[in-house]
């Protein structure tokens, strides 16, 4: 039974990796929010770092801790350098170490958004301080030695106890309050429990290089709200458009970084989902839970 340690344990995507302990050994790892049954980590302690993946001596570790807040990337960079590019550092290093294999979750914001249905071979160029930490925690992957593989997500959505893109909706649409969304920024939104699944099969295959395991999908923001209400059979009236221009972001964002997901859907031999059919697994997630 391979051993998988996973940094970011307690977040979004971390989190879904406990569905999979009965084929893996799971071990979850956390900063500032205590998940059930996880080690504390501080991926920004190289000392600390070294120490837990060495007493562990993983096969794999799945690096998803990040400092992902877009805006107070902007405000906080030396804590966003610390974590996603010296953090990187730290557990390449460490990886070294254990000759552990290294997946490493990076995002579509490293490009710039002015094509859209990137390709991984395709040439970033970061917007934001969020983007541009992101892009060097990948050139330090690629640039070390390990086993490696980067998978690329786009807006991560699913059940989880802090809120994501879709939970917002549906508890603002829920509570009958009106929201606002962009029309002019396109994604590939990706469900959580989907994109585990694809870095399992990363691991299963001993795939490396560049894999976006986004969503099989280009949306706007506006159209991906509608899904989630219609989805959920909430009130579509509540959901107004407008432009980017409207809002208040510090940080600018690409208006096209929708991913390309054919490489790895012919590699790895998944399916990676568009909205409807992520969202509608969410819905029988709630059901499913509701009768339990």
């Amino acid at each position: 039974m391979k051993r998988l340690f996973i940094t970011g344990g307690s977040g979004l995507l971390g989190s879904k990796f406990v569905n999979y302990k009965d084929n893996y050994e799971i071990i979850l790892t956390y900063h500032h929010n205590p998940y059930e049954n996880s080690i504390k980590l501080d991926i920004t302690s190289k000392k600390n770092v070294l120490k837990k993946i060495t007493s562990i001596n993983p096969d794999c570790v799945i690096h998803s801790a990040a400092f992902t807040n877009v805006d107070e990337c902007e405000d906080q960079q030396k804590k966003a350098w610390n974590i996603n590019v010296r953090g990187t550092e730290n557990i390449v290093k460490a990886c070294q170490e254990t000759e552990s294999k290294l997946i490493h979750i990076s995002t579509d914001f490293v490009f710039d958004g002015k094509l859209g249905m990137y390709e991984e071979e395709d040439q970033a160029n970061p917007l934001g301080y969020y983007a541009l930490t992101k892009l060097k925690g990948e050139e330090v992957v690629q640039n070390s030695d390990l086993n490696y593989a980067i998978a690329r997500v786009s807006v991560l959505y699913g059940w989880h106890k802090r809120n994501n893109f879709v939970t917002w909706v549906i508890g603002e649409l829920e509570n009958n309050n009106d929201i606002k969304v962009v029309t002019d920024q396109y994604n590939s939104p990706t469900f959580a429990d989907n994109a585990a699944y694809a870095l399992l099969k990363i691991i299963e295959k001993n795939k490396n290089g560049i894999y976006h395991v986004a969503g099989n999908e280009r949306i706007n923001r506006f159209d991906f709200a509608k899904n989630i209400a219609k989805t959920f059979d909430l009130d579509t009236n509540l959901i107004n458009p407008i432009n980017s221009d409207e809002l208040i972001q510090k940080a600018t964002r690409p208006k096209d970084s929708s991913l390309c997901v054919e490489k790895a859907q012919k590699e790895l031999g998944i399916k990676l989902l568009n909205t409807k059919e992520g969202l509608g697994k969410m819905k029988l997630q709630k059901e499913k839970r509701v009768k339990e």
